[in-house]
């Protein structure tokens, strides 16, 4: 009460001025402590970054034989790892224009089908597959947008199910073990712009949170995707992959011509030049492919114009509202 919290003569009580400073002494502890505990949180994660700038920018990629490749690895601690896939997938997606202008040849226009399959061969023998396909497709951009929003990984995969994935901001890392023993650690972004949406994908190879999984075999592996409209019921698609051969996880290097060409099912046999066969090879069922690979989105984007209609009409019926 007013008069226990003075004295016979009108002072401040003593137990009134002792409570104050017990109570101010309590929050500076308490504001202590969380700037303590801060920074020891802001120390960790500048460790754990440190690291994965080491792990991430080394000189050249610890493999002889893929120089053109450089390994990825998240850690294991949340923060550090959620920054670690916003900063691999911004480094792809700014070298988006660049990998799709060498990608297209200058007189494929935007509004026609194109496909393009090819392997490379190094000088030391390793191959790489190389894919540049642009389609045209019977939707509107919020119908294709819903779809790599939440279901570009039907399309990724021959099969979708055991599929583990985080969502973290604007990335998801999509993880299989295929029944061959193959590694599919797929990192993707997702960036909207004024007039494109933009979708990088990339291997993961090291994963500290997953530990050392019991795989076989993985491949260097990176895409870019853009999608901008050509019309209101039209979007125009380019994709750009290349995919290294698989190589095992004990450092043995990459398979060998025959052993590639048995994991991809195709017959060497009788083959004069074995190279030469096999970059045919691959570009023959790269097209072959294209019309189950279209018709699986085609699918899936008849599934989804209900639902972007029904979006559009929800968010119009909230502006008017």
């Amino acid at each position: 009460s007013a008069l226990s919290a003075t004295g016979s003569d009108g002072a401040l009580s003593w137990h009134l001025v002792a409570g104050v400073f017990r109570a101010n002494s309590w929050r500076s502890m308490a504001n202590r402590r969380t700037l303590l505990e801060q920074t020891l949180a802001n120390d960790v994660l500048t460790r754990n970054m440190r690291r994965f700038v080491s792990l991430n920018l080394q000189a050249l990629p610890t493999r002889p034989r893929c120089i053109m490749w450089q390994p990825a690895t998240l850690l294991a601690q949340p923060e550090a790892r959620k920054l670690g896939k916003e900063w691999l997938t911004q480094r792809m997606y700014h070298h988006t224009d660049e990998a799709l202008h060498r990608s297209f040849p200058a007189d494929v226009s935007i509004d026609q089908e194109y496909a393009h399959y090819d392997t490379t061969v190094s000088d030391d023998g390793s191959i790489t597959c190389f894919e540049a396909v642009q389609n045209i497709w019977p939707c509107t951009m919020d119908t294709y947008r819903a779809f790599l929003n939440d279901h570009l990984h039907i399309a990724l995969f021959r099969d979708p199910s055991d599929l583990a994935m985080e969502h973290v901001s604007n990335t998801k890392l999509f993880n299989k073990l295929t029944p061959k023993g193959t590694l599919v650690n797929f990192l993707q972004g997702y960036f909207v712009e004024a007039n494109r949406v933009v979708v990088v994908l990339r291997q993961i190879e090291a994963d500290e949170a997953v530990g050392t999984p019991a795989y076989k075999q993985q491949a260097y592996f990176m895409g870019w995707l853009e999608a901008r409209q050509l019309s209101p019921t039209q979007v125009v698609t380019r994709l750009v992959t290349r995919q290294s051969q698989h190589y095992r996880p004990n450092e043995e290097g990459f398979f060998s011509l025959d052993e590639q060409a048995e994991f991809w099912e195709v017959d060497l046999g009788g083959a004069s030049d074995k190279m030469k066969f096999m970059r045919q090879a691959i570009s023959r069922k790269g097209f072959e492919s294209v019309p189950q690979w279209r018709q699986k989105i085609l699918d899936i984007l008849v599934k989804l114009k209900p639902e972007a209609h029904n979006s559009c009409s929800s968010s119009d019926s909230s502006r008017q509202s």
